[in-house]
């Protein structure tokens, strides 16, 4: 399920916080992989990556950071991302245009899962469902 990891670089994610904060997700600063969630508050198959990432401890995230990564602009709710952002422990959540363009996201769910010390890119791929999560990681780690 997982496609070819581009042979670019991967950069920081620099945006806005669903509380309006600035907020900047370092790749330096993470020792466990990253794995970026580009979504938006309502596509076909959004709702089971918002859903999947508010399950704590859910198997699909052990040993990576997970970040969602939403649209700051066009696209995307103020008040749904603050709503969906709230039930998110332990993950995340930036609104950047520009991560979007960094990361040439076309579609969403995407996924992109990151080693920040090299920040080589290990596995991306569009998801289609909560398994595809899991297969990123897997395919990204090696396992």
């Amino acid at each position: 399920m997982a496609g070819e990891a581009p042979t670019w670089k991967a950069s920081d994610v620099v945006g806005t916080a669903p509380d309006g904060r600035p907020v900047e997700i370092r790749l330096d600063a993470e020792d466990r992989p990253v794995l970026l969630v580009f979504l938006t508050t309502r596509c076909d198959g959004c709702d089971t990556f918002w859903q999947g990432l508010a399950a704590v401890g859910d198997p699909a995230l052990v040993g990576v950071v997970p970040v969602v990564v939403t649209k700051d602009s066009v696209g995307a709710s103020l008040e749904e991302i603050r709503m969906l952002a709230s039930g998110l422990e332990g993950t995340g959540v930036v609104m950047s245009d520009q991560a979007w363009v960094d990361y040439r996201v076309t579609g969403y769910p995407f996924l992109v899962l990151i080693d920040p010390a090299s920040r080589k890119i290990l596995a991306e791929s569009v998801g289609f469902g909560w398994t595809d999560v899991a297969s990123v990681v897997a395919a990204g780690l090696g396992q």
